[in-house]
């Protein structure tokens, strides 16, 4: 395997979508495309599964999705829908205020996932015709030329759109200020990990500023509740002054299902939960039960625990690929390749420096021929329409012993082999992302 090198020399078409992060696609190129390709994907999963070789499937995704509710949910008072989630209520308010802050002054709920939480809540707070900018971290490849000015994750914006309101995204408290001044802001959103990360001073400054002017403030920190502050030592977002703040119960250490987490003030929730009940987007009492289990197994050291372990793997996955990928490899501590540099690593590979394809094409080809191959189970191939596409690999998040880095490195070279062999050809690209094996 020879190190493979960067080149400047290669041309594709680019046009970033703002809220997509990146490219969209040539074949991947609308929601439901990509929605198709994960159907495929789900396909691939379930053939693996029946020749009984789940112990082989990998999911190196850093996510779970562990709804086994706590112990108390057992009896017919749990079988009915209004009294068993009052009940869990109860049992979950000081469990997750302890999590992400909030006193009496405010409530709990939860969503069936985080993107109902951040659709509903702009469909509670959003007014028609107003704005709410939406502040994310700045983000750019350094070692290219493609740059992006920063992404949060897309449901919030797809949630202002909903509610007919306009949702810039922005990335200082500089440019928050400056519409603050200028436009009619029904309320501000902001993503402090994503692709990136705001300094903490950066959130506070911006969490006063809609004090100051009396706007809710909207914090979607669905890792960050556990990676800001466990791991960086940030205060937590409430504390800081937020209104009403989400967390993923299955990310950084959580082992819950895959849902939202829900603290907000009391007045803004009667709006929110309104309209929860109105679109069925509120969690179901066996869901929050199962959160309730999650925050009871939870304490920081489980994050910090998982955390390290995470590090450790990756690193000895990075110093293995950068033997062959050079340094489209990283960061130190956390292992992904982004969408640009798969591409790049595919042209050289086939020899070419034009390609009709885009990056988004490429990687989550480059995930399928994982998935179909080795059954790795990757970002790129199976997160719904919007998330990332960078590919990155995490150790499972269970007790199963990880791939050994060595076996993972060779897998991946394998597969950007064949994607080179494909990339070039639209058919082999979309039989791969949507053809049975």
């Amino acid at each position: 395997m020879n190190k493979q090198t960067p080149s400047k020399k290669l041309e594709y078409p680019y046009e970033i979508d703002e809220v997509f992060g990146c490219t969209r696609g040539v074949i991947l190129k609308t929601d439901e495309d990509d929605y198709k390709s994960v159907r495929a994907a789900e396909e691939v999963l379930v053939k693996w599964y029946k020749q009984n070789r789940f112990g082989e499937i990998y999911n190196l995704m850093g996510l779970v999705d562990n709804c086994t509710p706590a112990d108390y949910f057992v009896g017919p008072e749990w079988e009915d829908r209004y009294l068993a989630t009052r009940l869990s209520e109860e049992r979950l308010d000081k469990l997750a205020k302890e999590h992400l802050g909030g006193d009496d002054g405010f409530r709990v709920m939860v969503f069936n996932r985080t993107t109902s939480a951040a659709v509903t809540v702009m469909l509670a707070l959003a007014k028609p015709g107003t704005t709410v900018p939406y502040l994310v971290p700045p983000f750019s490849n350094p070692r290219t030329e493609w740059n992006v000015k920063g992404q949060g994750h897309p449901c919030t914006t797809r949630g202002v759109e909903l509610a007919r309101a306009e949702a810039p995204i922005i990335h200082s408290v500089e440019t928050l200020n400056a519409i603050l001044t200028k436009k009619r802001v029904s309320a501000i959103a902001i993503c402090p990990h994503y692709r990136g990360a705001l300094q903490e001073d950066e959130l506070r400054r911006a969490i006063r500023l809609g004090n100051e002017a009396n706007i809710p403030v909207w914090v979607d920190d669905a890792s960050g509740a556990r990676y800001r502050v466990v791991l960086q030592g940030e205060e937590k977002a409430i504390d800081m002054g937020a209104d009403v703040v989400v967390t993923s119960c299955e990310k950084f250490g959580l082992n819950g299902p895959r849902v939202g987490l829900v603290v907000g003030k009391n007045h803004l929730m009667d709006k929110i939960g309104t309209k929860a009940t109105i679109l069925g987007t509120e969690g179901r009492p066996s869901i929050w039960a199962a959160v309730v289990r999650a925050m009871e197994e939870w304490s920081p050291e489980v994050s910090i625990n998982e955390a390290a372990a995470s590090v450790k793997y990756s690193n000895r996955l990075q110093s293995l690929a950068r033997e062959i990928f050079g340094d489209r490899v990283g960061p130190d501590g956390a292992f992904r390749i982004e969408e640009d540099d798969a591409l790049e690593i595919a042209m050289e590979r086939a020899g070419i420096s034009k390609c009709e394809f885009s990056p988004v094409d490429a990687v989550t080809t480059l995930a399928m021929i994982l998935l179909r191959r080795y059954a790795y189970m990757t970002a790129p191939a199976l997160s719904y329409p919007g998330a990332s596409k960078r590919l990155s690999i995490f150790p499972p998040r269970s007790d199963q012993k990880p791939p050994e880095p060595k076996i993972v490195v060779r897998n991946l070279d394998k597969a950007f082999n064949e994607l080179a062999q494909s990339i070039t050809t639209r058919a082999k690209m979309e039989k791969i992302l949507f053809g049975p094996d």
